[in-house]
C-alpha cells in the first residue's frame, strides 16, 4: 500500500508542468535554470540538441586524442632516431678509440722489448 501512494505522488510531482509555474521567485542555480529550461523544450528539440552537443564534445575529443597520437608518433621517432645516433656512432667511436689504444700498446710493448 505504501508504494501505491508513493508511485502516485511520484506520479503528481511529474505531472506538474513547469513551463505554467512561477520560478521567479526560487532560489535556482545557472545549472537548475538550465535544466528547467532544457526540461520544458519539445522532445524532438531535446533530442537534437542532445545530439549536436554530443557531436561537439566528439568532434572536440578526436582532436585531442589525434593530437596526442601525432604527439606520441614524433616522440617514439625522435626516441628511435636519438637512440640509432648515440649508439651507432657511439659504438665507432669507442670502437675505434679502443683501436688506437691498443695500438699504442702494442707500438709501446714493441718498443719495450727492443
Amino acid at each position: 500500500m505504501h508504494t501505491t501512494a508513493l508511485a502516485s505522488a511520484i506520479s503528481a510531482i511529474s505531472a506538474i508542468d513547469l513551463r505554467n509555474v512561477d520560478l521567479s521567485n526560487l532560489d535556482l542555480s545557472a545549472v537548475d535554470r538550465f535544466v528547467v529550461w532544457y526540461g520544458t523544450l519539445p522532445q524532438e528539440v531535446r533530442t537534437l540538441l542532445s545530439v549536436a552537443v554530443g557531436a561537439a564534445v566528439a568532434y572536440v575529443i578526436f582532436r585531442i586524442v589525434v593530437k596526442i597520437i601525432k604527439g606520441v608518433i614524433v616522440a617514439v621517432i625522435g626516441a628511435v632516431l636519438a637512440f640509432l645516433l648515440t649508439t651507432v656512432p657511439g659504438n665507432m667511436i669507442l670502437s675505434n678509440a679502443y683501436d688506437r689504444v691498443e695500438q699504442q700498446v702494442t707500438t709501446s710493448m714493441q718498443s719495450m722489448q727492443h
